[in-house]
């Protein structure tokens, strides 16, 4: 018993130092995708939904491909079957994207209603690319909700993702990147032209360092930001991977079921690069940024919740190990549900910022009860 309570307490002191080097690193990786972004000559906005959620999914992909290859997680999943190892990738998506978003997403708008940069009664607007992003996210959130619960809900222990899912997953998921680089800059290249402005090139965020004028100097410029990017995700997903370990101390010592490490400690930490780009952008006030990158990470991560079943050629299983597993499928569709209706609410400007409020309870009894039963 004494020797479980250490190895926990080891667990959680890696998991906090971890986070703090997630911290560290955040700031760095918001300014070379920025600039990246930039190079390209995309709207904020754009930038946010795919070079920045490119970023902050580094965690999610990261669980995936160590549910997907044992051998790469080490000794830590050796007490731990193949099935749950399986089902780890899928299922950390699932609940890392509700805490994307509603419980980071929420926190960052009752931040600037704490700051006074956002009024209760404020209408939250949503540019193209979050349009663009919510879209993708319906499509996604259904799809993995539909191909996890067919099994479940007809009575069966255990759900199966197969790799043609998986792959129909994935495919989502590129088109979702493919559309971010494409419709949303052409959409402002054309009001541009329209209203006679300067072109993007011209100009960049107050304080940044002004674009290449020549493709020497371009290519030189995006070469050496391209390579710290690199070297920040990979620095990211290092640091991801020790919080992963110690998660899994935590479930192969008994004290509580790997569904409920899935929920509370796996999905907190693997959500905790869009909780700090979530303050940076709250803090600066940018919320269609703020909204394009959460809503755009969640997309990357449900593209990546079948990567077992591409990887080795085979169907993935699907369950939880608390309780109440019967539940599972409940738990799941709640995402779909909520990306609809935020399709709907903000689409037709019907969502205010002081909802934030009630959908934080909401989150929050939905997680808890997902710990004890899951």
């Amino acid at each position: 018993m004494l020797s479980g309570i250490l190895v926990f307490a080891a667990a959680l002191f890696v998991m906090a130092a971890s986070c703090y080097l997630l911290f560290i690193t955040s700031d760095p990786l918001e300014k070379v995708g920025g600039r990246l972004g930039h190079l390209l000559h995309l709207p904020e906005d754009v930038i946010a939904s795919t070079f920045q959620a490119l970023a902050t999914s580094g965690p999610e992909i990261t669980m995936a491909i160590l549910a997907a290859t044992a051998f790469v997680a080490g000794e830590q999943w050796a007490g731990l079957q193949l099935a749950e190892k399986a089902s780890s990738g899928a299922l950390n998506m699932v609940f890392s994207a509700m805490s994307n978003l509603l419980g980071i997403g929420c926190l960052g708008i009752l931040y600037m209603l704490w700051k006074k940069t956002m009024q209760p009664e404020e209408i939250l607007d949503i540019e193209p690319s979050g349009k663009i992003c919510l879209l993708f996210y319906v499509a996604a959130s259904g799809c993995l909700s539909l191909f996890l619960t067919n099994d479940l809900w007809s009575g069966r222990e255990i759900g199966i993702l197969t790799e043609l899912e998986a792959w129909v997953l994935a495919a989502i998921g590129i088109s979702f990147v493919l559309a971010q680089f494409f419709i949303p800059n052409l959409v402002k290249r054309t009001k541009r032209k329209n209203a006679s402005a300067l072109p993007a090139a011209s100009s960049g965020p107050e304080g940044e360092v002004p674009l290449p004028q020549n493709v020497r100097e371009w290519m030189k410029d995006f070469t050496k930001n391209a390579f710290i990017y690199a070297a920040l995700v990979f620095a990211l997903i290092v640091f991801v991977r020790a919080c992963m370990d110690a998660t899994f101390d935590m479930a192969t010592i008994g004290i509580v079921s790997v569904g409920g490490v899935l929920i509370m400690f796996t999905s907190y930490v693997s959500s905790f690069p869009e909780f700090m780009l979530t303050y940076r952008y709250a803090k600066a006030v940018k919320k269609a940024a703020l909204m394009g990158m959460l809503f755009g990470s969640n997309v990357i991560d449900l593209a990546f919740a079948g990567f077992r079943a591409i990887w080795l050629h085979e169907p993935m299983e699907i369950y939880t190990t608390g309780r109440m597993p019967q539940l599972l499928p409940v738990y799941i569709w709640v995402l779909p549900v909520l990306a609809i209706l935020s399709l709907i609410g903000l689409w037709r400007g019907k969502i205010k910022a002081k909802y934030a409020y009630p959908l934080m309870v909401f989150y929050i009894i939905y997680t808890v009860s997902g710990f004890v039963l899951l």
